[in-house]
């Protein structure tokens, strides 16, 4: 019997690199699948074919370091565009051909010239919404063990994240309690953030993520065949609360679409309600707030 000749030093480095690579993606690929389902497989691949400059595992390192990245490119070529990379940047590390790394820079980490069509970010939002309302809505969300975070990880089209906090009903960090994270992306403008807020904060309210240690709501996961059917609640939130805080977003047309490919089969408007009522209630914790630079305001 024939044995399998045992690989050189060389090629086990090799496989263990493979390995190392794939349990990073793979990993990464799950979680999407976990939280939205086959359509996270469209999005992996329609993310790494927009980036066609770069070759497929660059696009999926731009990716890893930051989710949503609209359009990447080093300091000349964005220069080359007029717009200059922002002094506080955060690289993003790609592999060079025939060399070791190289750095690039995603575009809400540059400025000056826009770039066509940027007016048209569907994430984006217009208002006067102002940041007490915002802080308040943020820190109402303590009350349903739900903490919300800045971050400037993300790129200019992902504006933002909701996730459950894994196993354990509830995490203890820093003395508060928490089941779900919002992550919002610090590069957006403040309605464009409070928007997001709406949204992210309804996919928790809706049950999308799990039920309520309080039972406030249920877990209502297991009610939807499609994501799509989740996603048009979470933004049917996010237009209603907006509309009533004179925030202008481009939720009716996403909504249109979202109706024309999920339907309404599953869909509960008494859901909608209560999830933007709670979104909307704003009574914090503590009776108090600070804001950043400011003296603490008592209600």
């Amino acid at each position: 019997m024939q044995t399998e000749e045992k690989p050189n030093q060389h090629v086990q480095n090799r496989l263990l690199h493979f390995e190392d690579c794939a349990q990073a993606i793979d990993q990464l690929f799950i979680s999407a699948l976990e939280s939205k389902g086959d359509v996270a497989f469209d999005e992996f691949i329609d993310f790494a074919s927009r980036f066609s400059k770069l070759s497929v595992y660059n696009a999926m390192l731009v990716r890893l370091q930051r989710p949503g990245a609209a359009a990447v490119g080093s300091r000349k070529e964005w220069q080359k565009i007029e717009r200059h990379v922002l002094p506080d940047a955060i690289p993003i590390v790609i592999l060079q051909p025939f060399g070791p790394v190289r750095f690039v820079f995603e575009y809400s980490d540059t400025d000056g010239k826009p770039m066509p069509a940027e007016d048209k970010n569907p994430l984006l939002a217009k208002g006067k919404v102002n940041e007490l309302t915002y802080e308040r809505t943020r820190k109402a969300s303590e009350n349903y063990f739900v903490e919300v975070v800045e971050t400037d990880q993300y790129g200019n089209h992902l504006a933002g994240t909701a996730a459950g906090l894994g196993v354990c009903p509830i995490v203890v960090t820093q003395n508060k309690k928490q089941a779900f994270r919002v992550k919002l992306n610090a590069k957006h403008d403040l309605p464009s953030r409070y928007a997001t807020l709406a949204h992210e904060l309804g996919h928790i309210y809706c049950g999308h993520l799990g039920r309520d240690i309080k039972g406030r709501w249920p877990n209502r996961r297991k009610n939807f065949h499609s994501p799509k059917a989740m996603e048009l609640e979470a933004e049917a939130v996010a237009w209603l609360v907006c509309q009533r805080n004179g925030i202008t977003t481009r939720s009716k047309e996403y909504l249109k679409s979202l109706i024309d490919e999920a339907g309404l089969q599953a869909v509960s408007m008494y859901t909608i309600y209560e999830a933007a009522n709670r979104v909307e209630s704003r009574t914090i914790p503590k009776k108090e707030i600070a804001l950043p630079g400011k003296d603490v305001i008592f209600y």
